[in-house]
């Protein structure tokens, strides 16, 4: 993306960056991960239901609206204006389509292993009763 001018700066694929993005959606309700006490067993994410997107119906494709859709848009309007600035809806369809093209593999990848543990599955639901708790706080 850095490449094509969607990324204005290289440093915005920084590995503490993605780090601290990653646990900051899972805080906040927009990702589920469950993981295991088993090292060998990798973690499992997905988007939060409320913030999957919808699809059409003929087309299989992602519908632009809804918290996923809005919450890109925020992210595109306050990017820098700059010589490789491009259109924010286009950005964001590229994006999510991106996004999606890499969950699909990633998703083939993750059925092909073992379905989740029940001691993935009680993480899991500490987890979403631990969200619940924290939705009374300020969000962003």
């Amino acid at each position: 993306m850095y490449h094509q001018g969607d990324l204005s700066y290289f440093e915005a694929v920084n590995k503490e960056t993605l780090k601290n993005a990653w646990a900051r959606f899972e805080d906040e309700g927009i990702i589920e991960v469950a993981k295991s006490r088993n090292a060998k067993i990798l973690p499992r994410a997905k988007l939060a239901p409320d913030w999957t997107p919808l699809r059409n119906p003929t087309t299989g494709r992602i519908v632009p609206e809804g918290k996923l859709w809005n919450f890109i848009e925020r992210i595109a309007q306050s990017r820098r204006e700059g010589k490789n600035r491009r259109d924010g809806a286009t950005v964001s369809t590229r994006v999510l389509r991106h996004t999606e093209t890499i969950a699909q593999n990633l998703f083939a990848d993750a059925t092909a292993e073992t379905n989740m543990s029940e001691e993935d599955k009680i993480l899991l639901k500490r987890k979403q009763k631990r969200r619940q708790a924290l939705q009374a706080r300020a969000h962003l």
